[in-house]
């Protein structure tokens, strides 16, 4: 029965394969790439052009070199810059929020229940708390985007990684 079951999934997931078509940033003399899929979001400035665009990829035709988006298409050769938002900096942003305020939380409840008269909440309390949410509101807007242009060190290919029909499979 376990082998039946096995079978079946094993025979689900062959008809559920589909081609991979991905954009993929390069870096020259690197082996690491970064590969942007179907479905994601890009945000993307052209040559001779000062607006940055926002799009879901919904299709890459490879021959054409194009990405297929909602409202129109784009050539991959007139890219001039990608950028991505930088997540750490909010996950950053809510850490110090956080530390801040349980540094003056634990300074203000330490100085009402511990009865010595000589500990008390101090300016220095004050200042941390003040210094860890003003850095946690900067550290946002000073790391909102990765920006990469495209030319002399990186470049920026349409690949298609879909199985050759009746190639072998090595293992």
């Amino acid at each position: 029965m376990m082998r039946l079951i096995a079978l079946f999934t094993l025979l689900l997931l062959t008809f559920t394969v589909h081609a991979q078509k991905v954009l993929q940033i390069e870096k020259y003399g690197r082996y690491k790439t970064k590969k942007i899929y179907i479905g994601e979001a890009i945000n993307y400035k052209l040559y001779d052009d000062d607006v940055w665009y926002t799009g879901y990829i919904e299709n890459i035709d490879v021959e054409k070199n194009l990405l297929v988006m909602k409202d129109r298409y784009v050539d991959v050769s007139k890219i001039e810059k990608m950028r991505r938002t930088i997540r750490w900096s909010k996950s950053m942003r809510s850490a110090l929020y956080l530390f801040g305020a349980s540094w003056s939380a634990n300074a203000l409840i330490g100085t009402l229940t511990d009865g010595n008269k000589d500990t008390n909440y101090r300016w220095s309390d004050a200042v941390v708390t003040g210094v860890s949410w003003i850095t946690g509101w900067i550290i946002p807007k000073v790391f909102k985007y990765r920006t990469w242009k495209f030319g002399k060190k990186r470049r920026l290919r349409v690949l298609d990684l879909s199985p050759v029909p009746g190639g072998k499979i090595k293992a």
